[in-house]
């Protein structure tokens, strides 16, 4: 766990990491590298020898995600809509190098 939150640290989040019964939950938010909107929320939950690990971006709705993709353009909200869109691809690229990462990290504990 101490090693995921100093990945996120590298990578310029503000990391708050929450305790919980089965586990951890963190939150990474505000990556100057990444501009994601929103929180970015890490479940660990299991033993050492066997957990899972979940990922998923949170973001308040705002009033475009209610209005269809058409209409939005339309009345000049489609500056909000490729933000939203360039965060989604921001988040993806974020969560292929997460994996990576973890695979790593898991290959160093197994040798």
């Amino acid at each position: 766990m101490e090693r995921i939150t100093k990945y996120l640290e590298g990578e310029d989040f503000d990391v708050t990491v929450y305790r919980e019964e089965r586990g951890y939950t963190i939150i990474a938010n505000n990556s100057s590298k990444y501009e994601i909107e929103g929180d970015i929320t890490i479940q660990i939950q299991g033993e050492p020898n066997q957990f899972s690990i979940k990922i998923e971006e949170k973001r308040e709705q705002s009033w475009g995600d209610r209005i269809p993709p058409l209409l939005t353009t339309m009345f000049g909200g489609g500056y909000f809509l490729l933000k939203r869109l360039k965060s989604n691809e921001r988040f993806i690229e974020f969560t292929k190098k997460f994996w990576q990462n973890i695979n790593k990290i898991l290959l160093e504990i197994k040798t």
